[in-house]
């Protein structure tokens, strides 16, 4: 019995229904110029790529979802309450927290030291003084120099100055008076004066315009000078028609006549100075006068006699100071660290010779990170810990924080000060001791607390998405302090309430291949 293959009458009929495409592809006028013989092995390899397209991609992206599977799993975390305290933690020294080295000001040869290495000093003690036989006799050439120019009898002769000054600028002014006639004279004067007066009723009337008062003073005033300008026209044409003629006209002999000689204008500008100079002596030697019988004296007052006493009351500071500078005085409550010369010895001016330090209050040079910048103020407080009593903690607070970042070890650091808080025991670490201290950024006690990683900044706020009834809803909080673990929240969060942290992805691979 033969056996038939049935065959769908779809596909009986292919191969005809494909030898006609090709056939109206071959007669197409778009492969007229084609040769016959390349354009049915050219359909062959497009039939055969378009026929792997379809088998390759499909399969593809079956294999693809059999061999991996993504999960997502949603991170939460339980809003807790506790306590947050921010550290910024560094190495400290202990040091004093004043200390001075002390020299002579005066350079000699020491003669006496009055204390030793531990010695508690107070200020205004006397520590050290060298000889002082050359200081002590400047002195005295001082104080007789500055007595010989306040004495009764330098008091007598500068009253003597002013009679013999005031004399002087009588007769300068005679002169002048008679050189351009008294009553120029007298209304050059009085314009002068009358010009002072109205600037200064200017000025005061300028400050306060609404003032009627001043502003009639002001008007007064003008109104006396423009008389006295007009006063000393009339006097000029006086002293031109009248005055020349009648007391300057001489009588020349030789050829009978008569002629005015009138002053040059040369004689008058002297006549003139020799008033300005004798203006200004009779003023010096007030000047000194009021000096010496403590009268009152202008900053800007001038003179030879104010200048020699001025100089004698300098050189008499001068001699005081370089005595004083053969002696050292502790300027502080403290105690002597170090004595770095002995008796018999010859020291300059800028040779330190002892150092004392004032150990009352504990204090450490501090250096952190430059990260810490924020975290480290003035009045924060610190824990400190010293290398040579691991068991014991000290607390303290920063009491300065330089401005600036200070290099160490080719480090750019935060430098503070650290002084200690009252200490019951006695504490009597060395100078130089090593600690570590942590100061005090911040802290919040019974806070409520959530990760930094549930915070979702959202401009100058802070937000997180709470778990409600399985949802993520999105609520805005306000952030205190925080670190790198955990955030305070000041308001929109309460403890117990679940929040999210993030989702995680995580992926799960199969070894089972898909077929085609």
């Amino acid at each position: 019995m033969q056996s038939r293959t049935w065959i769908p009458a779809f596909v009986g009929g292919l191969p005809t229904k494909i030898s006609n495409l090709i056939a109206k592809i071959e007669n197409h006028r778009l492969f007229a110029r084609v040769p016959r013989k390349l354009i049915r092995p050219g359909l062959a390899i497009l039939f055969l790529l378009i026929l792997g397209s379809a088998i390759y991609f499909p399969v593809t992206t079956l294999t693809s979802k059999n061999t991996a599977t993504v999960t997502q799993a949603l991170q939460t975390a339980v809003v807790r309450q506790g306590d947050l305290i921010i550290y910024a933690s560094g190495t400290g020294t202990l040091i004093a927290q004043n200390q001075v080295d002390l020299a002579f000001a005066t350079g000699g040869q020491v003669k006496d030291i009055k204390v030793a290495v531990g010695d508690q000093v107070k200020a205004g003690d006397l520590l050290a003084e060298v000889n002082d036989t050359d200081a002590q006799i400047k002195l005295t050439q001082a104080k007789r120099s500055l007595m010989e120019l306040t004495s009764p009898a330098a008091i007598a002769s500068a009253q003597e100055a002013i009679a013999a000054a005031q004399t002087s600028l009588d007769s300068a002014n005679n002169h002048l008076a008679y050189l351009i006639s008294p009553e120029v004279f007298h209304w050059e004067l009085e314009v002068k004066k009358a010009q002072q007066a109205v600037d200064e009723a200017k000025t005061a009337a300028d400050a306060a315009p609404s003032n009627t008062d001043l502003q009639k003073k002001l008007k007064d005033a003008q109104a006396y000078l423009d008389f006295a300008n007009d006063k000393l026209k009339g006097s000029k044409d006086f002293y031109k028609h009248n005055y020349l003629p009648n007391n300057f006209t001489v009588f020349d002999r030789a050829s009978g006549t008569k002629y005015v000689a009138a002053p040059t204008d040369s004689e008058i500008l002297q006549a003139r100075a020799a008033v300005t100079q004798a203006e200004a002596t009779l003023q010096e030697a007030n000047y000194l006068y009021a000096t010496l019988t403590g009268g009152d004296v202008p900053a800007d007052a001038t003179g030879s006699g104010l200048t020699d006493l001025e100089t004698a009351k300098l050189n008499l500071e001068s001699a005081q100071s370089t005595l004083d500078g053969t002696h050292i005085v502790s300027p502080i409550n403290g105690t002597v660290m170090a004595i770095d010369t002995s008796v018999g010895d010859t020291v300059g001016s800028s040779t330190t010779v002892m150092t004392v330090a004032d150990l009352s209050q504990p204090t450490l040079d501090v250096y952190l990170d430059e990260s810490d910048w924020n975290h480290v103020k003035v009045g924060y407080e610190a824990d400190v810990t010293f290398d040579i009593l691991p068991d014991k903690k000290f607390t303290g607070k920063v009491i300065r924080v330089d401005p600036g970042l200070t290099n160490q070890s080719n480090t750019s650091v935060v430098h503070a000060v650290v002084t200690l808080d009252n200490i019951a025991d006695p504490f009597n670490l060395p100078l130089g001791t090593s600690a570590a201290v942590d100061v005090i950024g911040g802290q919040a006690q019974n806070a409520v607390l959530v990760p930094v990683e549930a915070l979702h900044p959202a401009g100058d706020q802070y937000t997180v998405f709470v778990v409600e009834n399985g949802k993520l809803k999105l609520r805005v909080v306000q952030v205190g302090i925080q670190d790198q673990t955990f955030a305070e929240i000041k308001s929109g969060l309460k403890p117990g309430e679940v929040v999210s942290t993030g989702v995680t992805q995580t992926s799960n691979s199969q070894s089972q291949a898909a077929t085609p």
